[in-house]
C-alpha cells in the first residue's frame, strides 16, 4: 500500500520557510541529509538543528527506516508503529508556553500514534511533560489528544476535521498559560482548558508515547520535520510555516482518495468465506485415499472438566503481595519466564466481577464447587469498587489525586459482579447495591438509552466519568436481563429496552454488518458482548423484528470478524490496537452464547454453529500446564508473587489466540482474568443449553454425552457417527440433526428401526423405560481454503470438528 502511495511526487504549495529561531529548541529535519546519522536504511540519530550538539537517537536494533522520497513530503523517517522511537534523554528544558509543529502522513491502523512526547527524567508524559498523540484514531486520523502540565481531566479528541492515512499534514500544538490549542494544515482545531504550569522535558521523544515506566502508543507513518519553540508564535509566524509545508488541496484530495481505496481493496481482501476444495463421504472413505489414521487425533470433547479448568483459574491469580488484589493478566516474557500484572482502571472494577460472574456462571449451570476463601476476596474487591456514594463501580488512580473514576466500559462487569454474589452469598448487600445502581444508571439514561453528559452534569460526576458511549450502554443489557429475573426489577427492564434498541441502532448497520469504528467502537467483544444482550432481549420479549435483525447480524456481520472455526479478531483493522492474527476468546464466546439463545428461539441450525465453535476453537484454544511447559519455564528466583509459579496458575486460562496457535513469539499474554470468564460463562451455557427436556421430550441440541434422572446419552463425536442412549423413564427423544448429516440408522437390541426426521431432529417416540438405542450415521469429511484476517489457511473438517489446519502454528499450535 505505502509503496503505491509514492509513486505520486511532491507537490507543495510553497517552498519551505526558514523557521524564526527565537525561542527555537529543536529543530528536526529530514531533508538536511547531513543531520541524519545512517546505518544503512535505518536512523540512528536524528540531529537537533538548533543545538547541534544534541540528537534524539535510537536505541539498539529498534530504528525507523529512512525514506528518500516519502508521499509528497520529500526525505522522512518511517515509523512502524510497533517499536521505533528516537529519543533524547539528555534535552532537559522546560517552558511555561511552548509550540510545537510536526510534519507527518499518519498510515493506518494508527495504533494510538504518539506523534512527540516529553517527561521529567523519572514520571509521565502526561503530567508534568506532555504528549500530543493520535488518541483513538480508527478507520481515518479523526483524533488528536495533547496532555500535559495542568492539563483538565485526561485524554481528550481535539481533532474537529477527519482525514484518510497516509496524506502528509502539518500538526500545530500551542500550549499557552490558559489553553491548548491544535491546527492542522493551517485549519484551526479544537482547544481545551489548562493551568498556569511548567512543562517539564528532561526527555523528548519521537514515535513513541511513555508512561507507567515504559514506552508506548507507538506512531505508524512519516515524520519529515519536528519544530519546538519555548513561546508561542504569533498568528504570522505559524501560518507562514504552515503554508510553506502544506500539501495543495488538489493533491491532498488526490492522495486521500488513493489512499481510501487501497483501504477499501484490504479490507475486502481480509476474510474470504470457505470454498471446498476436496471431500469424502465418510472418514473411513477419507483414511483410506489418504492413508492418514485420525484414532489417536487428541480432540477434546471434555466440557464439564474445561469448565472446571476455567473456573480454577479465575481463582488463581491473587497476588499475595498486595492483599490479594487479583492480577488482570499472566504473561509470556520473550526469555519464556511469565510474569502477572495489574491495570488499575480496567482491573478491580472489572476483573472482579468478570471473576465473579464466571464462578456464578459454572456453579449454577453445571454444579461445580469453586474456593469459598477465593470468593470472600472477591466480594471484598468488588465491595471495595462500589464503595462510592453514587454507586456505580469505580477505580483510584493512584497517579491522580482528585479521588476516584468512573469507567463505563466496566458498568457490564460491576453489574454481573453483583448479580453473582446474589445467587453465591446470602448477603443482602450486594442486591442493595445493585438496586442502586439501576437506579444512578436510569438518572443518566435519556428516553432514547443515551447516556447523557447533561444528566452526568446533574449528577456532579462528568469530570471523573470516561467510556460514556453507546457501545458500553448496550453491553450492560445482558447483566440487566440477569438481575432482573432474580429480582423482578422493572427499572431493570426497562434500561435493558433502551440500551437494546440503541445498540441495535448504532452498532450494527441495516444489512447486519458491523457499524464504523466511530460508532461500535471497532473493540470486538464490545460488539458482540452488546450483540448477545439484545438476542437475550428480543428472546424474552418475543420481538421478532429484532430477533430478525440479530439474525442477519450473525448470517453476515459475524463472518466479517470471525473465521469458520470460531477465531475471532480482537478489533478491527482500522483500530489502534490492531494486530495481525491476534484474536480474543470472548466474543468467541458471546457468538456461541448468541447462537443458543436463537437455537432456543427456533433456529436450531444456530446450536449447529455453537457447536462448531466449541468443539474447534473454544476448547482446543484452552491452556494447560502441561501445554505451557513445552515452551516456558518457571523463574528461577522469584521477585514478588508476580513471578510466582504463573505456569501452574495459568492452567485453564485463555488470552489472545491466532487462528492456528494458541501463543505468538515473543512477548504475549498468556491469560487475562476477563477473557477466561467470558469462555467460562460459554462454557457453562453449553453444559447447560446441550440436552433440554419439556413435558418427558428430551431434546439433544450438542452432541455431546449427557445424562440425567431420565436419560443417558453418549455420543462417540466427534470421530465416530454413534450416539447410544438409555431410557431410565419413559419418553421420547430428540437428536439435533447436523446439516452435513446424511442417512441415519436406529438400533434397537438387534433390530434396526426407520427413524424420522422433524425438521432439524431426528426424533425417537414412546420409548419404555429401559430401553437402550444407537443412532449411527456416517461423517463426512471436507478440505477447505479460507482467507482469514489476510491469510489463506487450508482446512480439514470431520463434520463440526476440526482435524488440521494449515499453515500451522510455530509456539504452541492448535492441537490438529
Amino acid at each position: 500500500m505505502i509503496s503505491t502511495l509514492m509513486l505520486f511526487s511532491a507537490s507543495l504549495a510553497l517552498p519551505p520557510t526558514v523557521p524564526p529561531q527565537a525561542g527555537l529548541l529543536l529543530w528536526l529535519d529530514a531533508a538536511d541529509r547531513d543531520t541524519l546519522a545512517l546505518d544503512g536504511e535505518r536512523v540512528q540519530a536524528w540531529k537537533n538543528k538548533a543545538n547541534l550538539s544534541s540528537s534524539l537517537v535510537a536505541q539498539g536494533d529498534v530504528r525507523p527506516l529512512y525514506v528518500p522520497e516519502s508521499d509528497g513530503m520529500g526525505p522522512a523517517l518511517r515509523f512502524d508503529g510497533r517499536n521505533d522511537v528516537l529519543r533524547d534523554e539528555t534535552f532537559h528544558r522546560q517552558a511555561k508556553t511552548w509550540t510545537l509543529m510536526v510534519v507527518a502522513a499518519p498510515f493506518g491502523p494508527a495504533r494510538g500514534g504518539g506523534l512527540c512526547s516529553a517527561t521529567p527524567t523519572e514520571g509521565h508524559d502526561y503530567d508534568p511533560g506532555f504528549t500530543v498523540d493520535l488518541y483513538a484514531s480508527g478507520s481515518r486520523f479523526d483524533q488528536l489528544s495533547v496532555e500535559g502540565a495542568g492539563r483538565i481531566g485526561g485524554q481528550q479528541n481535539q481533532l474537529r476535521a477527519s482525514y484518510a492515512y497516509g496524506v502528509r499534514h502539518v500538526v500545530v500544538v500551542e500550549r499557552d498559560a490558559e489553553k491548548i490549542r491544535a491546527y492542522v494544515d493551517g485549519q484551526p482545531e479544537g482547544s481545551r482548558p489548562t493551568r498556569k504550569a511548567t512543562t517539564i522535558m528532561d526527555i523528548f521523544r519521537v514515535g513513541a508515547r511513555c508512561f507507567g515506566g515504559r514506552e508506548r502508543q507507538f506512531f505508524f507513518g512519516d515524520v519529515s520535520e519536528v519544530l519546538l519553540y519555548d513561546r508561542i508564535l504569533t498568528p504570522q509566524e505559524r501560518e507562514s510555516l504552515a503554508a510553506s509545508r502544506c500539501l495543495s488541496d488538489e493533491e491532498r484530495e488526490k492522495r486521500m482518495a488513493l489512499y481510501e481505496a487501497l483501504e477499501k481493496e484490504r479490507a475486502e481482501d481480509r476474510m474470504k468465506a470457505p470454498v471446498l476444495i476436496e471431500d469424502w463421504p465418510s472418514l473411513e472413505a477419507f483414511e483410506e485415499e489418504t492413508g492418514k489414521s485420525l484414532e489417536d487425533l487428541p480432540v477434546r470433547t471434555d466440557l464439564k472438566h474445561a469448565l472446571s479448568m476455567g473456573m480454577t483459574h479465575l481463582t488463581s491469580l491473587f497476588d499475595a503481595d498486595r492483599d490479594d488484589e487479583p492480577f488482570f493478566y499472566a504473561n509470556c516474557r520473550a526469555d519464556g519466564t511469565g510474569e502477572m500484572h495489574h491495570s488499575v482502571n480496567i482491573g478491580i472494577p472489572h476483573v472482579v466481577g468478570r471473576c465473579l460472574l464466571g464462578l456464578a456462571a459454572g456453579h449454577e449451570a453445571a454444579g461445580l464447587p469453586f474456593s469459598r476463601d477465593a470468593l470472600e476476596i472477591l466480594e471484598r474487591y468488588c465491595a471495595l469498587s462500589f464503595d462510592n456514594e453514587d454507586h456505580l463501580n469505580s477505580y483510584i488512580d493512584p497517579d491522580k489525586s482528585n479521588g476516584r473514576f468512573i469507567e463505563f466500559h466496566n458498568m457490564r462487569e460491576g453489574l454481573f459482579g453483583l448479580w453473582a454474589l446474589m445467587i453465591l452469598t446470602d448477603k443482602p448487600w450486594p442486591g442493595e447495591k445493585a438496586e442502586k445502581m439501576v437506579r444512578t444508571l436510569a438518572k443518566l439514561t435519556d428516553e432514547e438509552g443515551t447516556w447523557s453528559h447533561a444528566l452526568l452534569d446533574e449528577l456532579g460526576i462528568q469530570e471523573r466519568c470516561f467510556g460514556v458511549a453507546t457501545p458500553n450502554a448496550a453491553r450492560v443489557v445482558d447483566p440487566l436481563l440477569a438481575y432482573h429475573a432474580l429480582t423482578g426489577d422493572e427499572a431493570a427492564m426497562d434500561l435493558a429496552g433502551k440500551y437494546a434498541r440503541k445498540g441495535l441502532k448504532i452498532l450494527f448497520n441495516e444489512d447486519g454488518t458491523f457499524a464504523s469504528m466511530d460508532r461500535s467502537s471497532g473493540h470486538v467483544h464490545s460488539i458482540t458482548s452488546s450483540l448477545s444482550g439484545i438476542v437475550a432481549y428480543a428472546v424474552q420479549t418475543k420481538d421478532r423484528d429484532m430477533l430478525e435483525r440479530c439474525r442477519r447480524i450473525m448470517d453476515r456481520g459475524v463472518p466479517d470478524y470471525f473465521s469458520s472455526w470460531g477465531w475471532g479478531d480482537e478489533v478491527f483493522p482500522v483500530h489502534p490496537a490492531d494486530e495481525l492474527s491476534r484474536g480474543e476468546i470472548n466474543q468467541t464466546g458471546d457468538v456461541i452464547r448468541c447462537a443458543l439463545l436463537l437455537g432456543q428461539a427456533g433456529h436450531p441450525e444456530y446450536y449447529g454453529l455453537a457447536e462448531r465453535y466449541l468443539r474447534s476453537m473454544l476448547l482446543p484454544t484452552q491452556h494447560t500446564e502441561e501445554e505451557l511447559r513445552r515452551y516456558m519455564r518457571d523463574k528461577e528466583n522469584p521477585g514478588g508473587d508476580r513471578d510466582r509459579d504463573v505456569i501452574a496458575r495459568s492452567h485453564g486460562g485463555y488470552a489472545m489466540q491466532l487462528p492456528n496457535d494458541r501463543m505468538r513469539e515473543g512477548d504475549w499474554p498468556i491469560s487475562t482474568l476477563d477473557i477466561t470468564s467470558g469462555a467460562v460463562h460459554a462454557l457453562a451455557e453449553c453444559w447447560r443449553s446441550k440436552c433440554t427436556e419439556d413435558n418427558g421430550m428430551h431434546q439433544l441440541n450438542l452432541l455431546f454425552n449427557y445424562e440425567d434422572d431420565a436419560i443417558k446419552i453418549e455420543s462417540h463425536l466427534p470421530l465416530v457417527g454413534r450416539i447410544d442412549f438409555m431410557m431410565k423413564q419413559q419418553g421420547a427423544l430428540r437428536i439435533r440433526k447436523p446439516g452435513w448429516a446424511g442417512q441415519a440408522t436406529m438400533r434397537r437390541g438387534d433390530v434396526d428401526l426407520s427413524i424420522e426426521a422433524d425438521g432439524r431432529y431426528w426424533v425417537v417416540d414412546g420409548v419404555d423405560a429401559g430401553a437402550r438405542g444407537t443412532l449411527t450415521f456416517d461423517i463426512p469429511v471436507r478440505r477447505e481454503k479460507e482467507v482469514v484476517d489476510t491469510i489463506e489457511y487450508t482446512t480439514t473438517w470431520i463434520g463440526d470438528q476440526i482435524i488440521e489446519i494449515l499453515p500451522r502454528g510455530t509456539v504452541s499450535p492448535l492441537p490438529f
